[in-house]
């Protein structure tokens, strides 16, 4: 079987590396600029980080086009078009998403014991579609900082999946900044980079990483998995709640490397047929 990065010399690996490093750099400068500037501005949380993702995407987007022409003027697009596959790619990215989560939700519950659910009172259509926008905004963002200019450059040098894996790696690390466990990182954070980096290899744009990215991060807010609360309170008894943690990360570890590998293969077979 042929290796995925055969033909590629120690000096290709890293010829793309330094201006993947000084996009990241913008990156990180835009991001932080755009998070303090909105955080002084926007009183409440969930519209100071959905107008962060949103600006920040749109900074990050002419960056984008800043090292595209930098590096060969009239070079490829790195899957930022807009078109109706890219559509069609972001909605079956959030059924995936969507779909897989719940998946994870019913492994928990048939493994470690029943997870019950409480409608929380109060969250109307108007907070369901705030949040869900929230998290397409950072998502966007991530995605373009991650899976777009970074991925396509460093997979030309180094191969798929050493460019995956960089990107998942430094995507991980980047959360640093917002203050998360390097457990969290390693065992949540890289392989949702992996996903997103490979889903976004297999369908040549960032539509798809970004709806499984927003889907997974709104399906986890929606049945009150994440630290705002959602449509619903997750209820766990203290008794079990060491287990459901444990099969939690093994769950969340199993279908993201199975979707990963699933994006892999269909990788690799429209390569066959290209």
């Amino acid at each position: 079987m042929t290796s995925p990065n055969e033909g590629i010399t120690r000096s290709n690996r890293t010829s793309g590396l330094l201006p993947v490093l000084l996009f990241w750099a913008g990156y990180v400068a835009i991001t932080l600029a755009v998070g303090f500037a909105t955080a002084l501005l926007i009183r409440s949380e969930v519209w100071q980080l959905t107008a962060w993702g949103f600006i920040s995407s749109a900074g990050l987007i002419v960056l984008t086009r800043f090292f595209i022409k930098k590096d060969a003027p009239g070079g490829k697009d790195p899957g930022l078009a807009v078109s109706r596959a890219a559509w069609g790619n972001l909605s079956l990215g959030l059924l995936i998403g969507v779909v897989s989560f719940g998946v994870h939700v019913l492994i928990v519950s048939l493994f470690a014991g029943p997870v019950r659910f409480e409608v929380v009172p109060g969250v109307g259509a108007m907070v369901v579609i705030i949040f869900f926008a929230r998290f397409l905004a950072t998502s966007c963002m991530e995605e373009i900082g991650f899976r777009g200019y970074a991925l396509q450059r460093l997979e030309e040098g180094m191969g798929t999946w050493w460019a995956v894996i960089v990107t998942a790696v430094v995507f991980g690390l980047s959360h640093l900044l917002y203050g998360w466990s390097l457990q969290t990182i390693l065992l949540g954070v890289i392989p949702g980079g992996l996903l997103w980096g490979m889903s976004a290899v297999a369908t040549r744009g960032i539509a798809m990483p970004i709806g499984l990215h927003a889907a997974w991060n709104f399906a986890g807010w929606s049945a009150g998995n994440r630290s705002e609360a959602g449509l619903l309170s997750m209820v766990i008894d203290d008794d079990a709640l060491a287990r459901t943690q444990m099969v939690g990360t093994i769950s969340y570890l199993v279908i993201f490397v199975s979707l990963t590998m699933v994006f892999w293969i269909v990788h690799r077979r429209r390569s066959r047929g290209a």
